[in-house]
């Protein structure tokens, strides 16, 4: 796996992707930061990832789109399903490789609540939980995002779908608040995946989100692996 791993970090940083999403994770966050610490003077980091959560998720399909279908359309797809190595070490290898991408940019990042700390700002419990919630959403979009370019050979198809399902989920949270039937509010609630990171911005960690959120990225990586040893198979 660990030489999946490193194929896969080089892979994203020789076609540019990595330093694309590197670029668009820094400039955005930085403008988030601005527009709502910076300028109106305030010390609530929260502020910051109730908006930064959502475009996060938006950004995720840079990262995810080509992760198997650029290895369709490039045929060497069939090297992976033919490797010594078990579908579940392939699955995992791109998994981690793309979720350690995220993480780049998110630790740099850090330098927001030191910033705010000079001026007064001491929440370590939101900050902590801002960050892990937002680890735990990344993870769960990445293992959906990767799902969706195992299913075409087009990287901008596998970005539609992508974009299209996040969308889905994210205008979940606001039809949740629209309906009054209790059943549609449950599900549109359980579907609005940026909302279930809510409650690690005031530093509770909440038992509950996090399994859901480990539960839905076990749940894409297994389909993923379920799809390619179908694939095998054939």
């Amino acid at each position: 796996m660990n030489g999946l791993f490193v194929k896969e970090w080089r892979h994203l940083f020789k076609t540019m992707t990595g330093y694309v999403f590197l670029a668009m994770y820094l400039a955005l966050s930085g403008a988030v930061f601005a527009i709502t610490n910076l300028f109106p003077q305030s010390g609530d980091i929260k502020s910051y990832f109730s908006v930064f959560n959502t475009v996060a998720v938006l950004i995720v399909p840079i990262l995810t789109m080509g992760s198997f279908s650029e290895e369709r359309k490039q045929k060497t797809d069939e090297l992976l399903l033919t490797a010594p190595v078990s579908l579940t070490a392939v699955v995992l290898g791109k998994y981690l490789a793309t979720l350690t991408i995220f993480l780049v940019p998110m630790a740099i990042t850090l330098v927001y609540p030191l910033t705010l700390s000079i001026f007064g700002m001491d929440a370590l419990a939101a900050t902590v939980g801002n960050y892990l919630g937002l680890l735990l959403l990344a993870g769960a979009c990445i293992a959906m995002g990767q799902f969706l370019s195992l299913l075409t050979d087009s990287q901008f198809v596998s970005a539609m779908m992508t974009y299209s399902l996040f969308a889905l989920c994210l205008f979940a949270g606001t039809g949740a608040s629209m309906v009054t039937d209790p059943f549609l509010k449950n599900a549109l609630s359980f579907l609005a995946i940026a909302k279930h990171s809510e409650g690690f911005s005031y530093g509770v960690f909440e038992a509950v989100e996090a399994v859901y959120y480990l539960s839905v990225t076990a749940l894409f990586l297994f389909l993923n692996i379920y799809v390619l040893e179908r694939r095998r198979l054939v």
